[in-house]
């Protein structure tokens, strides 16, 4: 069994004092990272968005669906637009959600 270290013998107490002070002061430091949405939280935030804007140009929806995921407290720096556009495209093509912003050919 591994005992602990008594380093009091090999570095001086006002040293050791200097070290407890900074390890508690970076850990207050520490911001916690937001969770990054899943796909599941992904496609539900674009069906609620798809549902609830309607009359908007399409340009402005992937930013309406990033706002709300942030709103929510999840990191959007790896959600792409691509991802959101092909989301939608197959939750119209499914039948989940109607075109509302009729952008989906053959539809």
């Amino acid at each position: 069994m591994i005992s602990e270290i008594d380093y009091s013998n090999y570095i001086p107490e006002d040293v050791l004092e200097e070290i407890r002070e900074y390890e508690e002061e970076v850990k207050g430091r520490r911001r916690r990272r937001k969770n990054y949405p899943t796909s599941k939280v992904i496609v539900e935030t674009v069906k609620e968005a798809a549902l609830s804007v309607r009359g908007i140009h399409p340009h402005d929806f992937p930013s309406i669906v990033l706002q709300i995921l942030r709103d929510r407290g999840y990191d959007v720096e790896y959600v792409t637009i691509k991802r959101i556009w092909r989301i939608y495209e197959k939750l119209v093509r499914s039948g989940v959600i109607p075109d509302t912003l009729r952008v989906v050919e053959g539809e």
